[in-house]
């Protein structure tokens, strides 16, 4: 899977990547000799000129609406989990794709729960006989491939507006590209440098996001 900072993600996760990347430059620069202090600066600076057109650019009615939709229904799709997977341990049926849904939708990596979604729908539709004793009807598989793709439909709809925001110029959104190639670069060379320490994981493209959209942006694990 693809995981890429939005725009409106981008100066919050340049930011935060910024305090672990200042603390291992030397370590990386002893490495890849391209990330000297002057590079740090550049990084700096960038996060300053995003920040502050993410100020003169707030987010619009129809944006933040689509974000409240979008978090709304993958919470509603958490609690409907809470109730299968009772159903399921109940009718001795293994709840550990259900698990792992729910797990997506906490970090909200919504196109890994509507995979999950769709397997899961397979799942309980090979197992209707015994489930429906505990209250599965035979139509549920069928609404859970739904939800999946209205996940799906939302996520898009979020991620075209915030990208894609009208007021945003061809020059500001060099800006935005700029830095989150920045920090794309560093997290790679992080990866590689400290392949063998348990602090790679801080370099994961994926980790961050996943530790942004669930709102731990504020410290490591």
């Amino acid at each position: 899977m693809y995981y890429r900072l939005r725009n409106d993600e981008v100066a919050t996760g340049a930011a935060f990547v910024k305090i672990r990347f200042a603390s291992d430059r030397e370590a990386i620069a002893a490495v890849f000799e391209e990330f000297d202090k002057e590079f740090l600066k550049d990084f700096v600076d960038q996060i300053v000129i995003v920040e502050q057109l993410d100020r003169k650019y707030p987010k619009t009615l129809e944006q933040m609406d689509a974000t409240k939709r979008l978090y709304l229904c993958a919470d509603e799709t958490n609690t409907e989990m809470n109730t299968l997977s009772f159903k399921f341990k109940s009718a001795g049926v293994d709840a550990s794709l259900i698990t792992k849904v729910k797990s997506k939708l906490n970090k909200l990596d919504i196109e890994g729960a509507r995979e999950g979604l769709k397997d899961l729908a397979v799942v309980t539709k090979n197992n209707l006989a015994t489930l429906a004793v505990k209250g599965v009807k035979a139509e549920y598989p069928d609404s859970l491939v739904d939800t999946a793709e209205k996940l799906h439909f939302l996520n898009e709809r979020q991620n075209e507006l915030m990208d894609d925001g009208v007021k945003l110029t061809a020059a500001n959104e060099k800006e935005y590209k700029k830095l989150r190639k920045m920090v794309q670069h560093i997290m790679k060379a992080g990866k590689i440098v400290f392949a063998k320490e348990k602090r790679k994981d801080l370099y994961s493209m994926p980790k961050l996001i996943m530790r942004m959209r669930s709102g731990n942006q504020g410290g490591e694990d």
